[in-house]
């Protein structure tokens, strides 16, 4: 299997089909749906529009109901001014007092008309404010929904992305050791996808998916240890592998041996 590079590899701009791979607290193998994430943040801001739109539409019936009572103020006063003209016209004039009594009727209708529509352009303007408190408490749960659902994707995300990498590695392995050694990487917190990538230049050793440790030739290897869901934590270790050489006391003039008579090698 040819080897490539993060570096390499194709960018993909959507989250369409994308899972990431990991744990859950149960510490059973999970799959997180991105798409999942996108379409529920996607849904909550759509439903914040839709409430400013509703907003934006009881303001414009609050604008038109104002202006209904700004008329009809206005027929009222103007049918005030009637009946005043009427009533000075009867004073004035005892034989066109049946004309202007006419007069003070009419005047007195329009004045009953003026007075309905005021207080049909105050039913109106109460409608009007009744719906804009409506679209306004509307707006507040869109935005409430849209913060709980961008918290519940947060919360996700702090759960099973890494925020800290520990790595214990060998410094030093000898040609012909055919011990399993393995290289060990801890992510935390303990809910985080166990991911990683080992990465090795194959100089002196080769890195497996599990981490384990295959010597192939005498010299001194880098080997990266990379979490795929937070790169950042990315760390490099360095590993020598050398010739067996004998262990020696303390006073190095003298071989050490084990119980059973074998040499003692490092």
């Amino acid at each position: 299997m040819k080897k490539i590079k993060i570096s390499e590899l194709p960018l993909y701009q959507s989250l369409k089909g994308l899972f990431v791979m990991g744990t859950d607290v149960n510490n059973r193998s999970v799959k997180v749906n991105l798409e999942f994430i996108e379409s529920e943040t996607t849904k909550a801001v759509k439903d914040a529009d839709t409430a400013t739109a509703a907003a934006a539409k009881a303001a414009g019936l609050a604008d038109e109901a104002t202006k209904t009572a700004n008329a009809a103020a206005l027929r009222a006063d103007t049918a005030q001014a009637q009946a005043a003209k009427a009533a000075k016209a009867a004073s004035d004039a005892a034989q066109s007092a049946l004309s202007a009594k006419t007069q003070a009727d009419d005047a007195a209708k329009a004045a009953q008309d003026a007075a309905e529509a005021a207080q049909a352009a105050k039913t109106a303007a109460d409608e009007a404010t009744t719906l804009t408190k409506a679209a306004t408490e509307a707006s507040e749960k869109a935005t409430a929904a849209a913060k709980s659902a961008t918290d519940k994707v947060l919360d996700t995300l702090g759960k099973i992305v890494p925020t800290g990498l520990f790595v214990e590695s060998v410094p030093r392995l000898t040609l012909g050791n055919v011990n399993p050694v393995y290289l060990k990487a801890v992510l935390s917190p303990d809910t985080a996808l166990k991911n990683l990538i080992y990465i090795s230049d194959n100089r002196a050793v080769e890195v497996g998916l599990d981490g384990r440790i295959s010597i192939l030739n005498k010299g001194v290897s880098r080997v990266h240890i990379i979490p795929t869901c937070n790169t950042a934590l990315a760390r490099t270790v360095l590993i020598e592998v050398g010739e067996p050489t004998l262990r020696l006391v303390t006073t190095r003039r003298q071989m050490r041996f084990t119980q059973s008579g074998a040499l003692r090698m490092n």
